[in-house]
């Protein structure tokens, strides 16, 4: 009978001993995953919210880039005015505005839309950008 005993009273510490393991050790590092895994999905969470609102601004760029036409002259010098250099020729290509003719029809707002940060810090005249490329969309039919 003494070593069912001590067999009982063996299985029962062990058991004890390895609730204790799993109680110190295992739950708290599962706790830990899963504060983790709740901090990743508030993370995860705004992310798809500022993906929607960015979603609509995007579109209306592209929107504008399919609404102007192709120049049927290729591409124009947008250089030529005065304030646009290579970075923001890049821009006006990739929003679709090639010609001095495109340009000259955008609006204030529509060019901020497109130039972003660079109108604002570099240069404040948008209306003089898009007065000088309707003075070369005017000069253009009777140079060529």
């Amino acid at each position: 009978m003494n070593i069912v005993a001590v067999f009982v009273l063996g299985l029962l510490i062990g058991w004890l001993v390895e609730w204790i393991i799993d109680w110190w050790y295992w739950r708290t590092r599962t706790r830990a995953f899963a504060e983790q895994n709740e901090k990743l999905a508030q993370e995860n969470q705004r992310l798809k919210e500022r993906i929607a609102a960015l979603e609509p601004k995007a579109n209306r760029k592209s929107q504008l880039a399919k609404t102007r036409p192709f120049g049927k002259g290729g591409k124009d010098n947008l250089k030529a005015i005065r304030g646009v250099g290579p970075v923001i020729e890049k821009r006006l290509n990739q929003a679709g505005i090639y010609t001095f003719d495109e340009m000259a029809q955008l609006t204030t707002d529509e060019l901020n839309e497109i130039l972003g940060e660079l109108i604002k810090k570099f240069f404040p005249g948008e209306e003089k950008m898009i007065a000088q490329a309707k003075e070369f969309a005017q000069q253009k039919p009777q140079n060529g």
